[in-house]
């Protein structure tokens, strides 16, 4: 449970980030950002399937009763996940240093106009 929101907290950290640098209506960016959620989405489905079995290895029967055993098959697809999640935050942090430019302080009265 403490990976989801740690998930969503890098998510809210980067939408935060994309509002200070003015993307955060970019339609490449809330592609990238909808694509992270739904990425993330799926790695806690994974870990959460893996979770709930007993043991990481399976085994099946094959010919005249012998059994070989592997890994879970979910156990490959973890990484793969993780390295294009991974890969869609790079995107976003991209698209925020490329496109974007960082508002202007405007002092006091700008401080309690972002809040």
């Amino acid at each position: 449970m403490a990976k989801s929101t740690k998930n969503k907290d890098v998510l809210a950290e980067l939408k935060k980030m994309a509002k200070r640098y003015s993307v955060d209506d970019n339609a490449m960016f809330l592609a990238a950002a909808n694509q992270y959620a739904l990425q993330q989405r799926v790695i806690d489905n994974i870990k959460a399937a893996l979770d709930e079995e007993d043991t990481l290895m399976s085994t099946k029967e094959y010919v005249k009763g012998r059994e070989n055993t592997y890994a879970h098959p979910l156990v490959k697809e973890l990484p793969k996940h993780a390295d294009s999640a991974n890969r869609t935050a790079q995107t976003m942090l991209n698209i925020i240093e490329t496109l974007g430019r960082e508002k202007p302080t405007g002092g006091k009265l700008g401080a309690l106009m972002d809040e």
